[in-house]
């Protein structure tokens, strides 16, 4: 995988200090003037360590020269206020746009409340209170920085028409990422050429780690193989994601359907969608966000304020119990997994090829296999009461275990 994607957010750290800082006393009562520089440093560091993220070499600034050598190439900037002072290059910065975060050590308000009136008019500064804050409000950052670095590995037999897109149609997707077109023939090469033992070794590992049901040790080596080549044309191309617009389309060139392969993808640390494209934003952001595996889906029923979701390649990682493998919609040589994903509360986001980005919270209260002529994995979620269903924009949806509404919001607005 691309490594130039997992680098986080430039932090610097301002202590905005004045000829004479307050800080926090060791009583937490009040606070006290400190006028020895040795002293200011050694609170400064404690608070930084207290914080516990990587950050740039603080910046201690008693006059306003000291900020006029700041990285302004920074991602995001943390003033943390000790002082009253006004420093008119702050207004400069502010009106640059970079992301700044105003607080203080814990327990200090007014002097952070006081700066942020001198930089209130500005919607990139947020005012935080406790560390825990001011590490959400970098998660978001950092999302919004890795989301617009992304470069997309976009499998596709051609590229499609506008109507056949959804990216193309969605102003919150386009623009935002570097995306790049497989070269088709490379891959079937790739695909041909993979070594059979070492398919059939890998095949092997994934059925013993299974419930096996209809597929065969040959389907599932196919399904090794497509794993094997997409992520050596992934790797190869550097890109950070991969992208299937509907896999179906493979199934000739390949012999199966790529469902398990694209499970096998998400498990090895590729995020890899499969449809329209609509997801691709929603899973990104749930991503970066959680760091954990994400499941996206297309929208099955809603009823009674059940909303179920469905899709056949469904990150392992998300399930506590081993993979069930059947047959793709019981079609002959394909391979996909069942993932029983457990109840619990669930963050939801769906955007499609409107304006707008749907959140929501819910809580899967059931799984199953429905069978038939269905994705093999089903998830029913019920939606908190007074989530948008009627604002729904489009039939994908990306969703992860945890609450991370208000965060995915403040990503979607900042892209």
């Amino acid at each position: 995988m691309n490594q130039r994607n997992r680098g986080w957010v430039k932090v610097i750290p301002v202590f905005l200090l004045g000829p004479t800082p307050s800080f926090i006393r060791e009583d937490g009562l009040g606070f006290s003037d400190v006028k020895d520089k040795a002293e200011q440093d050694v609170k400064a560091d404690e608070i930084l360590k207290r914080l516990d993220i990587k950050t740039e070499p603080k910046i201690m600034v008693k006059e306003e020269e000291d900020l006029f050598g700041l990285d302004t190439q920074a991602d995001v900037l943390i003033f943390f206020s000790h002082c009253m002072d006004r420093f008119p290059y702050l207004i400069s910065l502010a009106a640059a746009g970079l992301p700044i975060i105003i607080s203080t050590e814990e327990g200090l308000s007014s002097d952070a409340l006081d700066t942020y009136e001198y930089l209130a008019d500005y919607d990139n500064v947020e005012l935080v209170f406790s560390f825990e804050e001011i590490k959400r409000e970098i998660r978001i950052i950092n999302t919004v920085k890795q989301i617009k670095r992304t470069k997309v590995c976009v499998f596709d037999l051609g590229e499609r028409s506008l109507d056949g897109v959804a990216w193309y149609k969605n102003p919150l997707l386009k623009g935002k990422f570097k995306t790049q077109y497989i070269d088709v023939q490379d891959f079937e090469k790739r695909y041909k050429e993979i070594n059979m033992s070492e398919a059939q070794s890998l095949a092997k590992k994934w059925m013993e780690e299974s419930e096996v049901k209809e597929p065969s040790l040959e389907d599932v080596t196919k399904s090794a193989q497509v794993y094997i080549a997409m992520k050596n044309i992934i790797e190869h191309m550097e890109a950070d994601v991969a992208y299937v617009l509907w896999c179906g389309q493979f199934s000739e060139i390949l012999g199966t359907k790529m469902c398990f392969a694209i499970t096998r993808l998400n498990d090895a640390g590729i995020p890899t969608g499969c449809w329209r494209g609509e997801s691709l934003l929603p899973m990104l952001i749930l991503h970066h966000l959680s760091e954990k595996p994400v499941f996206f889906g297309e929208v099955h029923t809603y009823r009674d304020g059940i909303l179920s979701l469905r899709h056949c390649a469904v990150p392992s990682k998300i399930s506590p119990s081993p993979f069930v493998l059947r047959r793709w919609r019981d079609r002959e040589g394909t391979v996909t997994g069942y993932c029983e994903m457990p109840k619990g509360e669930v963050t939801l986001v769906n955007s499609g090829i409107g304006d707008k980005i749907v959140v929501m919270k819910g809580e899967v209260v059931k799984c199953g296999d429905v069978g038939g002529d269905n994705c093999r994995t089903t998830a029913w979620v019920k939606l908190e009461d007074g989530s948008p269903v009627s604002e729904i924009t489009g039939r994908e949806f990306a969703m992860v275990y945890g609450d991370y509404v208000e965060e995915a919001i403040e990503v979607a607005k900042m892209l």
